[in-house]
């Protein structure tokens, strides 16, 4: 999957054909077509491919929170590596062994916070689809700035009486230069201290 994450990391979402596969890999379309039956069957492989990545030299914390901040950050900073692939795939089921790894992190992360059965796995649950929805959507941000679609990801404000919005009009300059990969971080630490705060309420086996 090298070649299709090279692919997608050079030219973007549109450029990972069944054609351009094939001659990345000195060989045609129909030879691809033997290996992946569509586009979907080669997205789930980058999917994997992504998790692998992520989990590459991962070791459980001794905290249990700190574990899950690790998590979250190596998925982040996947998508902020390859944010063509991650906009694309980031969050789609694969049942492959490297997605297999990452649930079992989380969810032996979860274990050791105290939770069990199924309110651990709508923890999981929770916490994946959170940072993996912040990843992919900034992940397609990136994408839609390099590649030239033109959206405004901007938040930038010049209303005719700026004294009706006297908040925005005050953080206008933080509103207009902020860092997204900031804004995770203070989402993880706030979604992290709710379920500190949490754990704190549950019985101890």
């Amino acid at each position: 999957m090298g070649t299709a994450l090279r692919i997608l990391d050079e030219d973007g979402p549109d450029a990972l054909t069944f054609q351009r596969l094939g001659k990345e890999l000195s060989s045609s379309a129909t030879a691809v077509y033997r290996h992946f039956a569509s586009r979907d069957h080669i997205m789930v492989a980058v999917a994997e491919e992504l998790d692998r990545i992520s989990l590459e030299g991962y070791e459980p914390h001794e905290s249990w929170t700190e574990s899950l901040r690790d998590l979250a950050v190596r998925a982040w900073n996947t998508a902020l590596d390859h944010p063509a692939a991650a906009a694309l795939c980031m969050g789609r089921v694969t049942r492959g062994v490297h997605e297999l790894r990452a649930v079992d992190a989380v969810l032996e992360a979860f274990h050791r916070g105290g939770w069990r059965g199924r309110e651990a796995v709508l923890h999981y649950q929770a916490f994946s689809n959170f940072i993996l929805a912040m990843a992919s959507n900034n992940a397609w941000r990136l994408v839609n700035q390099r590649f030239g679609a033109e959206v405004n990801w901007v938040q930038e404000y010049q209303p005719a009486d700026p004294d009706a919005y006297p908040y925005a009009e005050a953080a206008k300059e933080h509103l207009r230069s902020i860092d997204m990969t900031d804004v995770f971080h203070r989402q993880t630490d706030i979604l992290l201290a709710a379920l500190e705060a949490e754990a704190a309420t549950l019985p101890r086996d």
